[in-house]
């Protein structure tokens, strides 16, 4: 039986052990599947941080969450700004293991970048705000990197079955 994008998903942040906490959803309806991730940051006693939705940290800590997600153009109905990046694919012919591979590798990147940076916010009141930043160009060039040198993987790996 072939493995699917969700699945391929899961199993590799499950073996990879990723230094975060994530999940991945599969909205059927929308045609969407969705990688979610949250990262945590402790805070100083007197340190009061809102959110954009004005919500205020409790505790000594506060934790930030984002997601990628991956969607066929034709059928989802999504905003795009709603996610830290929006993959378009094709859900006829699915998504290819070495392009699925770049984005785990890049997303790992970003969110241990994203770690120390929101450590950094959560204790330092001059710093204003705090968001997670995609890497394009490295994506690109993990990419160029992964086909250069034999390591990516064109196996396509299928949208889910209901």
């Amino acid at each position: 039986m072939n493995t699917d994008i969700v699945e391929y998903l899961v199993e590799n942040l499950e073996k990879t052990e990723a230094p975060f906490d994530w999940e991945v959803n599969w909205n059927k309806r929308q045609h969407v599947i969705e990688l979610f991730v949250t990262i945590y940051a402790e805070t100083s006693e007197d340190m009061v941080i809102e959110d954009v939705e004005g919500t205020v940290n409790e505790e000594e800590g506060i934790q930030f969450e984002d997601a990628i997600c991956f969607y066929d153009p034709e059928k989802s109905k999504i905003l795009l700004d709603d996610y830290l990046k929006a993959f378009p694919f094709s859900i006829k012919k699915g998504i290819e293991q070495g392009y699925l591979d770049a984005v785990l590798k890049i997303l790992r990147l970003v969110v241990s970048e994203g770690q120390t940076n929101l450590n950094e916010f959560a204790q330092n009141p001059e710093i204003e705000t705090f968001e997670l930043n995609w890497q394009e160009n490295n994506f690109d060039q993990t990419i160029a990197t992964l086909k250069d040198t034999n390591r990516y993987e064109t196996k396509t790996l299928p949208y889910p079955k209901f």
